[in-house]
């Protein structure tokens, strides 16, 4: 859960969230607006940079998922009279 409440920050940071639209943003206009037809190398290397970008954000969201339904399962146990 800690894990989670860190990414959930991290999430949140305003810098962060800039970073990202700004990187997206970056890495397609350069895929959409500054490849050639036969720039077959750079658009491949913007596509896949634009892909770890959301992969990286990705992983964060789990994080912070996978924290929320450990945090609500031990509620639940709690709830229940259980001890863990």
């Amino acid at each position: 859960m800690s894990r989670s409440s860190q990414a959930k920050l991290i999430l949140e940071n305003d810098l962060f969230k800039e970073c990202l639209v700004t990187l997206k943003k970056n890495y397609s206009d350069a895929l959409f607006e500054q490849t050639g037809v036969n720039d077959n190398h750079a658009r491949e290397k913007l596509w896949l940079a634009y892909q770890v970008l959301g992969k990286v954000e990705n992983h964060f969201k789990e994080i912070l998922e996978t924290g929320k339904l450990a945090q609500k399962q031990l509620a639940d146990f709690h709830k229940q009279g259980k001890k863990f």
